[in-house]
């Protein structure tokens, strides 16, 4: 006996369409769903990397996620004393940091700070705004040009450090280890995002970091490398004329990349004292840190010169 065998019919294009509508809707509900779960976390990361960035300009931390302590020009290898909540010197090979530890220190030692055209000092809370709410809006186009320009003060490595509230410093900023004023520019392939850590007189540099640019592996990319970076150590951002003297009204402001070796362009000149050797193959993304530097430091002029003051008075008296 023969066995039939139902004949199903073709599929009509217009069901063909109707399946693969329904699985982009699918899917796109699949992905909004993930994305939604997942912003908090990935909001977490960019915020610790930010903080941890900020550490490392200002050489709390270096590269390799081991702290460290500045003390009279020499950097020392340490770790995380949980009961003080400080850095303490470490003998031998040091303790990488964990990341709470990292969020800790970043926690009791970073202060989120505004500054205006006036040079004057103040608060979130003065603002009536989350820090969250002014990143979002303002990141990407930069705060140097903004009418109220953020800053972040780094209060020393002390144990009542956590309880120093961004008012006090906001009337004080002599109670800061360091400042780190937020850089934005253009390199070569597109926008790129650092900080540059400098001492409360307003002009020594401690340190500097990128954290976020699209550079060429091996040449312009050598900008977040520890290796460069070292260099802008006790660099000055006003930079002093050739007869030595530097008017901080009028002096530009940055840190000059140069195109080979600074010991070559500008010899033992005052000038060198705000240059840094540039990175072989790399010409234009040096010129766009250079121009970063100098167009984010001079909004901040004022700032800088009440500073500058500040620590001028301080050490005379």
């Amino acid at each position: 006996m023969v066995e039939s065998k139902s004949k199903r019919a073709p599929h009509t294009d217009f069901q063909v369409l109707l399946f693969v509508i329904s699985l982009c809707f699918i899917c796109a509900f699949l992905l909004a769903i993930v994305a939604y779960f997942l912003s908090g976390p990935q909001k977490e990361a960019k915020e610790f990397d930010e903080s941890k960035q900020m550490l490392i300009a200002a050489k709390i931390l270096n590269h390799s996620d081991v702290f460290q302590l500045l003390e009279e020009g020499k950097i020392l290898p340490a770790r995380y004393d949980l009961q003080q909540d400080v850095i303490v010197p470490t003998e031998g090979e040091p303790p990488q940091a964990t990341v709470d530890e990292i969020k800790a220190i970043s926690e009791s030692r970073i202060r989120p700070l505004f500054t205006n055209a006036k040079g004057e000092v103040y608060t979130l809370e003065k603002m009536n705004l989350t820090l969250s709410e002014y990143l979002e809006k303002n990141q990407k186009a930069g705060y140097a040009n903004l009418p109220n320009k953020l800053f972040y003060a780094i209060l020393p490595n002390q144990a009542d450090s956590r309880s120093i509230t961004s008012e006090a410093l906001a009337e004080d900023l002599s109670k800061a280890y360091a400042l780190v004023i937020p850089i934005s520019g253009f390199g070569l392939w597109g926008p790129i995002y650092g900080y540059l850590a400098i001492e409360p007189n307003g002009n020594s540099v401690i340190g500097t970091t990128w954290y976020d640019h699209g550079e060429t592996p091996g040449l312009g990319a050598n900008i977040a490398s520890a290796q460069w970076q070292k260099q802008f150590f006790e660099k000055q951002i006003f930079q002093a004329p050739s007869g030595g003297s530097t008017d901080f009204q009028t002096a530009n402001l940055g840190i000059i990349v140069v195109k080979g070796k600074v010991q070559d362009v500008y010899g033992s000149s005052p000038k060198a004292k705000s240059a840094v050797d540039g990175m072989s193959g790399a010409t234009l993304t040096g010129d766009g840190v250079t121009a970063a530097y100098k167009n984010s430091l001079t909004p901040y002029r004022p700032l800088l010169i009440e500073l500058h003051k500040e620590s001028a008075d301080d050490s005379a008296s």
